[in-house]
């Protein structure tokens, strides 16, 4: 179905009824609501649940709202609707007849209970993509009715990063085990809606938290499997010098993989006839001398050097480098500048958050500086009558009967 033309914008027209809660979905359907796509939160009359977490901002008329949901849904449209009604779940039916794309994150069992299981959602609409992202798939397996969140995923998958003293194993920081399957939940998404151009047809898209995790893990694992042993989280076991080493005024990473970089890295550090020696030729055999040969001038020449000092020395040698910033200095950056990786996402009700942009770069069809997050039912009537096909009267009185509820104004 075709709905509001928006110039330059990949995924017009494309209308997409989401069904998802927190970062793995929201995430997905951002993205493409960033592209262009109706993207159609559909959510309770209270908001779903990220409305209700933390960090709140405080807006001018004293009402506080969820900066973690300003993240995750800029771009999208609300209607609020009340699933637990038989006459909301005919009306959600009918927003699936007319739509694209459905996509939900509930586990396993939920839709069937609703009576939206595959089948019945494809008879509603046989040209529907039907994408489900849950903690261990809809497949049958061990783990399938599990409940998850990102780090259940990630821990399972073996993804973690030793903490303390005792190196326990730790989370990584960022959620990944949302944000990877958002991706992959996009990329079959718009792989099955490529071959219903060809077969007319939708398909079911099912995207596992946990598989996306162990092909995240793919590098770990295979060495696990190849060598009988784990991976050393503090060094290389091919390339060297390689990771995370103090400067004067902070911390550098540096990644020595290939001969030509080995070369480069003694001229930065002022000891070209380190290239020169015997036994250090390949990445394996700088592994094994590091102790004895490498660590001593490598330190002292850290030492006496700022960070950009470090980098900009690497750098000109072709030794790939990188300043260790902290997660408060990205945002500023002329780097995030000049990609256009820096956005604004307002409430509508003078509360806003900057945070990082689109990463998908196709010409300028994906650039955004600011966009807004909807209010709870903020699309509830327009959403009612142009994509579920009711009218005024049934609107109204699903409206009287708390089945739909519209916030003032509309997008």
């Amino acid at each position: 179905m075709v709905i509001e033309s928006l110039p330059n914008k990949m995924l017009d027209g494309l209308v997409v009824i989401d069904l998802t809660r927190y970062i793995a979905g929201p995430y997905c359907t951002m993205l493409m609501a960033d592209a262009g796509a109706t993207v159609v939160k559909v959510e309770p009359s209270n908001g779903e649940d990220t409305r209700h977490l933390e960090p709140f901002l405080d807006t001018p008329g004293g009402e506080q709202i969820s900066a973690y949901f300003l993240r995750m849904n800029r771009a999208k449209r609300s209607v609020a609707l009340d699933l637990k009604h038989p006459r909301g779940l005919v009306v959600l039916e009918r927003l699936i007849a007319s739509a694209d794309v459905l996509i939900e994150n509930f586990r396993p069992g939920v839709m069937e209970r609703l009576g939206l299981g595959a089948a019945r959602v494809s008879e509603l609409n046989p040209r529907v993509v039907y994408c489900s992202i849950s903690g261990f798939g809809h497949s049958a397996s061990p783990n399938r009715d599990r409940p998850a969140y990102n780090v259940v995923a990630e821990y399972e998958a073996g993804i973690s990063v030793p903490k303390g003293p005792e190196s326990i194993p730790g989370a990584v920081g960022p959620p990944v085990g949302d944000m990877f399957p958002s991706l992959h939940a996009l990329s079959g998404i718009l792989m099955a809606l490529y071959r219903r151009n060809t077969t007319g047809h939708g398909e079911r898209v099912d995207v596992a938290m946990y598989d996306s995790m162990l092909s995240l893990n793919e590098l770990k694992i295979s060495y696990a499997e190849l060598y009988g042993k784990q991976w050393d989280p503090a060094a290389h076991p091919f390339y060297c010098p390689y990771g995370v080493f103090p400067v004067s005024d902070g911390f550098v990473c540096i990644d020595v993989t290939t001969d030509r970089q080995w070369k480069g890295y003694c001229e930065a550090i002022g000891q070209p006839d380190l290239y020169l020696l015997d036994g250090l030729s390949t990445g394996p055999e700088r592994v094994a001398r590091y102790e004895e040969v490498i660590r001593e001038p490598l330190e002292k020449w850290f030492a006496g050097v700022s960070r950009d000092e470090a980098v900009e020395a690497m750098i000109a040698r072709g030794v790939p480098a990188a300043v260790i910033r902290h997660p408060g200095e990205v945002l500023g950056s002329a780097q995030t500048a000049a990609r256009g990786m820096r956005i604004r996402v307002d409430s509508g009700d003078g509360a806003s958050v900057d945070t990082a942009g689109n990463p998908i770069k196709i010409g300028t069809s994906l650039d955004l500086t600011q966009v807004s997050a909807p209010r709870v039912g903020a699309d509830t009537r327009w959403v009612a009558r142009e994509i579920a096909r009711l009218d005024d009267e049934q609107v109204d009185d699903l409206i009287k009967e708390g089945i739909l509820t519209s916030s003032e104004g509309t997008k």
